[in-house]
């Protein structure tokens, strides 16, 4: 009897974290109509809802995705997903954004491919388009300790992060065309707006009654993002420091929670951006809607024709604006603190504190604007 995969690989920014965390918790409901979403807390080959360990054991260098437990274990992860392949009759679902966008080469395909050893493997690929990827992307760089300002000179057809034909090519070569499906990532296209509903569809999974939770991963406005920004380049990165970068995770966590709400994410992109990198990718959108998506992707995709629409553009801020919103960022968290300390709060309130204090420190060991 031919057995089945399906294979979510992203790609990034389309919903990916709450449809990771709805396979996850609708698992035995999964597992009783036929599918198998490996998610059990001792499986090397799951973290944080997702399979990233899979995409991580086929990459050279240290991964930020995997956590530190996991990490330990890479070596032993693709004989691992050959075993519960192997052992299990249902159909198998794996899901990681990771596997579009940090597998690059055909080899990395082919070594996934022979793990999972199916007759009957399907790709799910959900394609954003360029200039709303790049909005989403950046806000989720910086929450990770990105310190660059917005850069849409790097939003290219060269640059495979954004040009989705590059990666389906690339997975179509190995897993062959006819397997592949791809969905455009929009409200407006997905099966009742969103993508619980639109990947069941789209694979023809039937759960009673599922478990839906609030959407998951949002972006953080243009404000708060600035802030943060300013605020890694006293914090380690992943490359500079694993074990600091995530103690700086805790930190960046801690004062997103207290930086004053701004202008919408979007106004860090004038129209006439969003029309000169749509006019960017006209030519690989076209190929990408022939070829991938049967000519149906959405006008949206490419430029418009009336280049008068009015301007939405936010200007980067000015140090003096800056520096308002710092200051209320500090009397905030000082807030917090005095809270904390003037209640005389419980032990488990000054055990958190204290484990805070640890983490900031530890954080922003060795940088001078902190000691």
């Amino acid at each position: 009897m031919s057995k089945q995969a399906i294979l979510h690989i992203g790609g990034e920014k389309t919903g990916t974290t709450t449809l990771q965390r709805f396979l996850t918790n609708n698992a035995r409901a999964l597992r009783r109509a036929g599918y198998y979403y490996p998610s059990e807390k001792n499986n090397i080959c799951f973290d944080n809802k997702g399979h990233f360990p899979v995409a991580g054991c086929m990459l050279d260098a240290p991964v930020e995705f995997v956590s530190s437990k996991k990490r330990s274990t890479l070596p032993l992860v693709l004989q691992s997903l050959k075993r519960l392949s192997a052992d299990s009759d249902d159909s198998l679902i794996l899901s990681c954004e990771h596997f579009s966008s940090r597998l690059t080469e055909a080899k990395q395909l082919r070594a996934l491919r022979d793990a999972i050893s199916r007759d009957d493997i399907k790709i799910i690929f959900y394609a954003r388009e360029a200039s709303e990827l790049v909005l989403a992307a950046w806000s989720t760089w910086v929450k990770g300790g990105v310190r660059d300002k917005l850069d849409l000179d790097s939003v290219v057809p060269t640059n495979r992060y954004f040009n989705h034909l590059l990666v389906l090519d690339l997975w179509s070569e190995v897993f062959g065309r006819e397997n592949l499906i791809v969905r455009e990532y929009s409200r407006v296209n997905l099966v009742e707006g969103d993508i619980r509903h639109d990947f069941c569809e789209a694979l023809g999974i039937k759960l009673k009654n599922p478990r839906l939770d609030e959407d998951e991963n949002r972006s953080l406005d243009a404000q708060r993002l600035e802030v943060l920004r300013h605020l890694n380049e006293i914090l380690p990165m992943f490359e500079e420091c694993a074990s600091g970068w995530e103690h700086a995770q805790d930190i960046r966590h801690l004062v997103t929670a207290c930086i004053p709400a701004g202008a919408p994410l979007t106004a860090l992109m004038s129209n006439a951006d969003r029309a000169m990198i749509k006019a960017r990718f006209a030519d690989a959108n076209r190929e990408l809607s022939e070829r991938y998506l049967g000519g149906q992707l959405s006008r949206k995709w490419f430029a418009p024709d009336d280049a008068s629409t009015p301007d939405n553009h936010a200007s980067s801020r000015e140090q003096a604006e800056l520096v308002d919103v710092l200051r209320d960022t500090i009397v905030r968290l000082a807030e917090i603190t005095h809270r904390h300390q003037s209640r005389r709060p419980s032990r488990k309130v000054k055990a958190w504190w204290r484990t805070v204090r640890q983490k900031f420190r530890s954080g922003t060991a060795g940088y001078p604007a902190f000691r």
